[in-house]
């Protein structure tokens, strides 16, 4: 694809989530994440993923540790599962996964099925989450990402809660080669959070760092 086509696309992306800036938002947050993960194939057409990342936020800051395999299965197709466990002030939630993804070019697919234990609630909670992502080199060692993502609380922890629109991300980023194993990313995430109060927005920094294996 023509690198001044691919490069309009991904500012369109990027441009979402200052369309978005609210007006008169119910809060108007700011996080800043950073992770630190490896990958690599661990068996013929078989990856795994670790991650341990910190959210800093304005309370309790929240950690997660987490790790996903995700296997080929067709031409673009992978079948997957994770788990990951996150901890807010000592309340914790427990997360495992599945998720289906389809690249083709510079477009890619996920879907994912979240189960949510948490502690004190009424049952496990359910949500889906369908991200479309758009991602190419732009220059030597150099990756631009733009993406979307619809989460959607499918079951709430607790009876009698409602199913709805959980959260949109809007995502951004860079990705340099660093070294001949180490990515480092560096983005910026915009959360909607729709809900019938008022709607809710988080701007959120995140840096990565990647190694392969």
């Amino acid at each position: 694809m023509n690198r001044t086509r691919l490069a309009k696309r991904l500012a369109s992306l990027a441009a979402v989530p200052l369309l978005l800036q609210p007006s008169a938002a119910l809060a108007d947050d700011s996080e800043f994440w950073i992770e630190l993960g490896a990958k690599g194939d661990i068996a013929p057409g078989t990856a795994l993923k670790v991650e341990v990342e910190q959210r800093r936020k304005a309370g309790p800051d929240e950690y997660i540790v987490g790790a996903v395999v995700d296997r080929k299965v067709g031409d673009g197709f992978t079948i997957g599962g994770g788990m990951e466990v996150h901890d807010i002030g000592g309340f914790t939630e427990i997360r495992p996964y599945q998720q289906v993804g389809y690249s083709t070019g510079i477009l890619s697919l996920r879907t994912r099925i979240e189960e949510r234990f948490y502690d004190g609630s009424d049952r496990m909670a359910l949500r889906l989450r369908q991200r479309l992502q758009l991602s190419d080199d732009i220059a030597p060692k150099l990756k631009a990402a733009g993406s979307v993502e619809l989460l959607y609380q499918l079951r709430d922890r607790n009876d009698g809660g409602p199913q709805r629109v959980d959260q949109w991300r809007f995502n951004a980023g860079l990705t340099y080669r660093a070294a001949d194993k180490l990515d480092v990313t560096g983005g910026y995430q915009l959360v909607l959070r729709p809900r019938p109060g008022g709607d809710t927005y988080t701007h959120v920094p995140q840096l990565t760092a990647t190694y392969r294996f």
